[in-house]
């Protein structure tokens, strides 16, 4: 969830920045995003672990790795976009590093748990499987989901790793959606 609270703020932004220019927002930026359909099915790919948790867990670090692979390329693909894509590049490494190295699951802080009343280690296995609650430690702890986000439904826990793809994500919205504008020349110049 924390990634469509950055995803609304790059929007967001892209349309001040619009109204700043006194421009329309335009779908020309859109245009230049390269194999948009990597992100969905790697979206779909890790939609499997709510969908079907029994499969997801059997085949964890298969379907981790093709959800990473999805992004990676999508990213790599798009690389025009310099900035924001080594932002979520570093990011989406982050949480694969950390996730990979702790039998495809990530790791929780006990601490950032507390944010929340009532939400126990198993109530976090129930509602998701690919997470755990690291009361004994992790391996890549700091890389874990250790950062309390308390913003009720909103909110949850974050690690660096999705700060980092979240600021990169603001950023490549922000860009795509309000991108610079080009010159006209005026008439006379035209003329000439």
């Amino acid at each position: 969830m924390i990634l469509l609270i950055f995803a609304l703020v790059g929007g967001v932004a892209a349309v001040v920045e619009n109204l700043r220019r006194g421009t329309k927002p335009t779908l020309e930026g859109l245009v230049c995003i390269r194999a948009l359909w990597l992100p969905i099915v790697g979206f779909l790919l890790h939609g499997l672990i709510s969908w079907a948790p029994a499969f997801a867990l059997r085949f964890a670090g298969p379907l981790m790795s093709a959800y990473y692979f999805c992004i990676l390329l999508f990213l790599f693909l798009n690389r025009w976009e310099k900035i924001p894509m080594l932002f979520m590049a570093l990011g989406s490494l982050c949480n694969f590093s950390v996730i990979a190295a702790n039998g495809f699951r990530m790791p929780i802080s006990p601490l950032a748990l507390t944010v929340y009343p009532g939400m126990t280690p198993e109530a976090v296995y129930a509602e998701k499987v690919n997470y755990f609650v690291a009361v004994n430690g992790a391996n890549l702890y700091p890389l874990g989901d250790i950062i309390p986000v308390p913003l009720g439904r909103l909110g949850g826990f974050a690690s660096v790793g999705d700060l980092l793809l979240g600021v990169g994500l603001m950023l490549f919205l922000w860009k795509v959606l309000a991108p610079p504008r080009r010159e006209q020349p005026n008439s006379a110049e035209a003329g000439q």
